[in-house]
């Protein structure tokens, strides 16, 4: 007979290996595991990019700030010329209205002497004759800041004392002189100053007298001068002093016209209307 011989144990060391390789993981991708080299391996890579971009960013943000600075240049320079041009027109028009003013100053200080005698002339008493005016600078103020005035010189001959102390008093009141300036510097008791008689008159003078026709005269009487034949009164010879005024000529237009300066008048008005000179 046969007999079947059969190895248990084999078998099983068989289907033991084959439970052992059922267990034995297939080798494959883990998220998990590799998350931390996935992340470094994105931030080398995103590193560079970002760094360029930033660095892209910033050279274009250079380049536009350099562009704008030279703009800016550009205008600041533009700026600086004009402001040395409008400097320059500010120095021509400065010294325009400095000669301006200076024109005007003269204009302004004139006294004309035809107006200042007319208005000596007008406030002459009837009593008193002015016999010369002169004219000189003034003594300096001290300090040497304002500009000597014109010192006057007025001598005559009055009928008394009152009368040259009227023609003072009248002076004082004037516009154009000072005031404070004007006084009686002299002032004596003198014979009346009377001329000597021209040829012809003379001699037709004495043939009057001798022809008797003049009473209280000898037939015999010499005459040289006007005192031979009248007794005449003493007289005040005067001296006075005075100095021409400050006062603007545009402040004393009507006066000035009404002694004749018609011409300055006429400028100062002129000056006015074109605002060189304030009313």
């Amino acid at each position: 007979m046969y007999s079947l011989d059969i190895n248990f144990l084999k078998d099983r060391k068989v289907e033991e290996d084959a439970k052992k390789t059922t267990l034995i993981e297939a080798p494959g991708f883990s998220l998990g595991k590799n998350l931390p080299m996935l992340i470094g391996a994105g931030v080398m890579i995103l590193l560079p990019a970002a760094t360029g971009s930033l660095l892209w960013v910033i050279n274009a943000q250079t380049a536009s700030t350099q562009q704008r600075i030279q703009e800016l240049e550009s205008q600041i320079a533009q700026l600086t010329a004009q402001n040395q041009r409008i400097q320059e027109v500010e120095k021509q028009v400065s010294s325009v209205n400095e000669e301006t003013q200076a024109l005007v100053s003269v204009f302004n200080q004139i006294k004309p002497w035809s107006a200042v005698l007319q208005d000596i002339r007008d406030r002459t008493p009837a009593g008193v004759q002015i016999e010369s005016i002169e004219q000189e600078a003034a003594a300096a103020p001290q300090g040497g800041s304002a500009t000597p005035g014109i010192q006057l010189t007025l001598t005559g001959i009055a009928r008394s004392y009152d009368d040259a102390n009227d023609l003072v008093l009248s002076l004082q009141q004037s516009n154009f002189l000072k005031a404070q300036k004007t006084v009686l510097t002299n002032a004596e008791l003198v014979d009346a100053p009377v001329q000597d008689i021209k040829e012809e008159a003379r001699q037709e003078i004495s043939r009057i007298i001798e022809q008797g026709k003049v009473p209280g005269l000898p037939k015999n009487t010499s005459v040289t001068s006007v005192k031979d034949l009248y007794v005449f009164p003493k007289v005040i010879k005067y001296q006075i002093k005075t100095e021409l005024g400050d006062i603007p000529a545009s402040k004393l237009m009507p006066e000035l016209a009404r002694k004749g300066a018609v011409g300055l008048v006429t400028r100062i008005r002129t000056l006015e209307q074109k605002g060189a000179i304030q009313p």
